[in-house]
């Protein structure tokens, strides 16, 4: 299901599987100091995943969890998983201590952003940056 993400994106990519399975393998121990991965089945099968990260809030000194990653498998579009991982996100947020969850979608994914314009407050007056090393 990963691989079909990163398919579907307009940027795409080709993970380090072993790397991959490092990570998905930490993400669902409990009590982890990374942040955590929600599923959602449908019908006994994998139906979409969200990936989650811990930050701090240096004012609220409190967790932040960050939702780096929502994807729900085109054949379960439209059903409601992508609004249900948001609130199971939600909920474990809370439940790990954190005072807010934020996240970022791509200008063009308009399908995304009428669901995050229900659940969620657009940021606005920052500009986001990265830089790769």
């Amino acid at each position: 299901m990963v691989d079909g993400y990163y398919a579907s994106s307009p940027v795409p990519h080709v993970p380090d599987h072993e790397k991959l399975i490092q990570r998905l393998t930490t993400l669902i121990q409990p009590d982890n100091h990374f942040g955590g991965l929600l599923v959602a089945d449908r019908d006994g099968e994998l139906a979409g995943f969200a990936f989650l990260y811990y930050r701090f809030d240096k004012r609220a000194l409190t967790p932040v969890v960050d939702l780096n990653d929502l994807y729900v498998d085109p054949n379960a579009r439209r059903l409601g998983i992508a609004r249900q991982l948001m609130t199971a996100t939600f909920e474990w947020a809370k439940q790990h201590g954190a005072n807010q969850v934020t996240w970022m979608t791509r200008t063009t994914n308009i399908n995304a952003q009428h669901l995050y314009d229900q659940v969620g407050e657009r940021e606005s007056g920052w500009l986001h940056y990265g830089h790769k090393l």
